[in-house]
């Protein structure tokens, strides 16, 4: 299961992210991810709930994930194929001269926190 050392990477960025705007707690954290990786969401999501109490000003976020196809472009033919199967063979011609143009993905699209506020009472 990878999922657990891409969370811990994902956390790491994160962090980078929270400490570099100044934010003191996050909320919420969008992650996108190409089919080509082969992550669960589940086993993500799992992992990501018990290390984000590790982590101080992620202990309540949550984590939303999107998922893009894996698509492949063949120079051969000109086809864009869309997969449900790593295997990178062109349908039309047979080419094994294929690119991926999507789903190899794997970034934080965004993250969602606040900066410290100043709470007046009254």
């Amino acid at each position: 299961m990878h999922e657990g050392a891409i969370v811990s990477s994902l956390f790491q960025i994160a962090l980078e992210i929270k400490e570099k705007e100044k934010l003191k707690n996050i909320s919420l954290i969008k992650v996108t991810m190409g089919k080509f990786h082969q992550i669960v969401p589940e086993v993500m999501e799992m992992h990501f709930n018990i290390m984000k109490k590790e982590y101080k000003g992620f202990e309540d976020a949550e984590l939303e994930m999107e998922e893009k196809d894996l698509i492949i472009s063949c120079p051969n033919c000109g086809k864009k194929t869309k997969l449900t199967e790593p295997l990178f063979i062109c349908p039309e011609c047979g080419s094994i001269e294929t690119d991926i143009i999507q789903g190899n993905e794997l970034y934080i699209a965004s993250m969602e926190g606040y900066r410290d506020q100043e709470i007046k009472e009254t």
